[in-house]
């Protein structure tokens, strides 16, 4: 693959993800945010990230299939009380998760 297609697949996908902010930009005066539409959007949204998490904790793929399950779960219930802690923000919880389960890593000598 030469550099021009690197770079046309660059811009495809760039403007893929440009496309539908514009779109977002357009409608966002129309949408209320106690609507139906935009509730069923947020709960698709948990939803992605809880089966993410769940994948990642019961069929990890790559490198982290070779580490315990307890490891996994022990920074996935870390997580899930930062999450608790902070709020139930989201991003906190992963970030907790994350670098829970590296320093879980780093103790263990890996």
């Amino acid at each position: 693959m030469g550099d021009t297609a690197i770079w046309i697949a660059v811009l495809i996908g760039g403007l893929g993800t440009f496309m539908w902010r514009a779109l977002g930009v357009a409608v966002e005066t129309r949408v209320q945010e106690d609507s139906p539409l935009f509730n069923w959007i947020g709960c698709v949204a948990y939803a992605m990230v809880a089966g993410l998490m769940a994948r990642v904790l019961l069929m990890p793929g790559g490198d982290l299939s070779l580490q315990p399950l307890t490891w996994r779960a022990m920074a996935f219930l870390i997580a899930l009380a930062v999450w608790y802690r902070s709020g139930k923000s989201v991003p906190i919880g992963l970030v907790a998760g994350v670098i829970s389960y590296a320093l879980i890593l780093y103790f263990q000598g890996l």
